[in-house]
């Protein structure tokens, strides 16, 4: 089963149009052509997969991969101020590529790559969740990509190799996000591919990061606060990455928890809860290998009936793994161009027989 290759079907609705007329100069007449020719969306068919293996090199792989058809950063965290209130946020930035090269022409305005962000923001004991999402391209420094990482207008998520961290930020109506991130561990993880197909070419590379350490300042609403807490970094490139098609769902979860394991897991599944989910789970415990977990391990607690499943269970006695993760509190999913829910989730249970508990980022697309 071949994983959807274009993530430029996120934004091809919104764009077709939009796209002729930012690459025309201010005064060209304007006429909307064939869609062929404002968005090729075979252009993901015009680049050849990643090599099978790729050597990993840091930090340039924190950096953008241009020859490469499409990119994604995207970090979550767990926050705390000084008072001890809770607050989680999520910022993405995806790059998409319309062809290998820059365009042939003398326009400012001239774009290779398309990007799209993701901003959130759980305000935990305040009311309300914000919710915001960007398009931009690269041209006229409006957004881009390089050596240290994406940005797209004020949203950014670099790495800063002066002190060896990441730094975001981020600001929208009422929402403020100036955060430092700090890597626990030497490296992160290194991915490859959608787990659980046993495909010649991967598709993907990339990397799975929990742990980093946070520090900085949030504003919500005009109240400024520091805060701290943990988060997780994952950052892949490819031909083919993790996108919702046709009758399947994507699920992506990612857990960090309180006797420093982590869990990522990535699977496919047909609506209605049929058949025989694609994807793993990856166990990392301290000072260990990860340990893959098979995908059929990772299950919704209740039967599904057309919303958005938030209670889940993690089991396997072979791995002594028995987790429970569900959200927080019931919400709504935020109204972005792709239909997905994402937020903070919560987990306890056991791992190698020890009680546990932890946070986690659930998202959800294709239901």
């Amino acid at each position: 089963m071949r994983i959807l290759t274009a993530l430029g079907f996120i934004v091809t609705a919104l764009l077709l149009t939009v796209l002729y007329y930012w690459s025309a100069d201010p005064g060209e007449p304007a006429s909307v052509p064939e869609p062929s020719l404002v968005f090729p969306v075979d252009a993901a068919e015009t680049f050849a997969d990643p090599p099978t293996e790729w050597e990993y090199r840091f930090p340039a792989d924190h950096g953008s991969h241009p020859g490469q058809f499409g990119e994604y950063w995207w970090l979550a965290g767990q926050l705390h101020d000084d008072a001890g209130r809770a607050r989680a946020f999520q910022l993405a930035i995806y790059r998409l590529a319309l062809s290998q090269d820059r365009p042939d022409t003398e326009s400012r305005w001239g774009t290779r790559d398309l990007f799209r962000g993701q901003l959130l923001l759980d305000p935990g004991s305040y009311d309300g969740f914000h919710a915001d999402e960007r398009f931009g391209r690269d041209a006229l420094g409006l957004s881009g990509s390089d050596a240290t990482g994406a940005w797209i207008e004020d949203w950014s998520i670099v790495h800063d190799p002066d002190c060896g961290c990441f730094r975001l930020r981020a600001s929208s109506a009422d929402v403020r996000l100036d955060l430092t991130l700090h890597p626990s561990s030497p490296l992160p993880v290194t991915i490859r591919g959608m787990p659980g197909l046993d495909t010649p070419e991967p598709g993907s590379h990339g990397y799975w990061w929990p742990g980093l350490r946070v520090a900085g300042e949030v504003e919500y609403q005009g109240l400024s606060t520091s805060v701290a807490g943990d988060a997780l970094l994952e950052h892949v490139w490819g031909r083919r990455l993790p996108v919702a098609q046709g009758q399947l769902t994507t699920n992506r979860l990612w857990l960090s928890l309180d006797d420093g394991s982590a869990v990522r897991c990535l699977q496919l599944r047909r609506r209605g809860n049929g058949g025989v989910p694609l994807g793993d789970c990856l166990l990392l415990v301290p000072d260990a290998h990860p340990v893959r977990i098979a995908s059929r391990a990772w299950a919704p607690a209740d039967p599904l009936d057309g919303d958005y499943p938030l209670r889940w269970r993690l089991e396997s006695p072979a791995h002594g793994i028995a987790l429970e993760i569900e959200a927080p509190r019931e919400r709504a999913a935020p109204g972005f161009s792709l239909p997905l829910w994402s937020g903070l989730m919560q987990s306890a249970g056991t791992v190698d027989g020890q009680a546990v508990q932890g946070w986690g980022w659930l998202e959800l697309s294709g239901y």
